[in-house]
């Protein structure tokens, strides 16, 4: 991946394509959002990417600045990701019940967006196993406060390094996790679920792995996590396949 950029204009960087990665759970493409998300030029307006369907383009006219820059940034980063799969989606990718995005049939995805940056994460579906996909994407950064003790379980806050730099990136590497598996889990529980309901731990070898205890007893399901970041961006993706525990 080439070094980032900050942008200077929204007319050479706003809605490009910054990265494509395979993932093992699918395809995950990043684009780049207008400055307008940096605080930048609030008033300033951006056009519209021609990728987006016309009801897309509606739907995001009619909403503010800054939301309409990364829900924009989201539909771009998942129609790249279904064009790099060979995948044809001629219809509008509105919004679920939920919130997340309507995919067409016989495709999964998954969008999340951070500062400068927007990413979706699509996958083929499968007739069976059925699976669900989560994406999520956090920039590295120093604390303000500590987040801690609001998203991380006691286990998972026992396990930490001391505070400092490799603690923060730690604790944001672990919500970016529990933020991945929220998604994928959203079309099985159809419910908010709190931050105690996941625990994420350090698998053998540095990767990280995840165990349920839902509140409302659903399940089981089998959780798998992938990161594949960088020194100054966190990317975590999550497939949940229900009945494996």
């Amino acid at each position: 991946m080439p070094p980032r950029r900050r942008a200077s204009s929204r007319s050479n960087l706003a809605f490009e394509r910054r990265f494509v990665r395979e993932l093992p759970f699918g395809t995950c493409v990043g684009i780049a959002l207008p400055s307008i998300m940096s605080g930048a030029g609030d008033d300033d307006p951006f056009d519209l990417p021609p990728i987006l369907h016309p009801d897309e383009a509606a739907f995001a006219r009619g909403l503010s600045p800054i939301r309409r820059a990364s829900w924009v940034g989201g539909r771009v980063a998942l129609r790249a990701a279904l064009t790099a799969i060979a995948f044809d989606a001629p219809a509008p990718i509105l919004a679920t019940p939920r919130g997340g995005p309507a995919m067409p049939s016989g495709v999964l995805g998954s969008v999340s967006h951070k500062n400068d940056l927007a990413v979706a994460l699509v996958a083929r579906a499968a007739a069976a196993p059925a699976v669900t996909v989560g994406i999520d994407v956090e920039a590295v950064r120093a604390l303000k406060r500590d987040i801690a003790r609001h998203v991380l379980t006691a286990d998972e806050r026992s396990a930490l390094p001391p505070e400092g730099p490799a603690r923060d990136a730690e604790v944001l590497l672990l919500f970016s996790a529990k933020e991945a598996i929220y998604k994928a889990l959203d079309p099985w529980v159809g419910r908010f679920v709190s931050f105690q309901e996941a625990t994420v731990a350090r698998a053998p070898g540095g990767g990280l792995r995840a165990s349920l205890a839902l509140a409302n007893g659903e399940g089981p399901f089998g959780v798998e996590l992938h990161q594949a970041g960088e020194a100054d961006l966190i990317l975590v993706a999550a497939r949940v396949t229900p009945g494996a525990p």
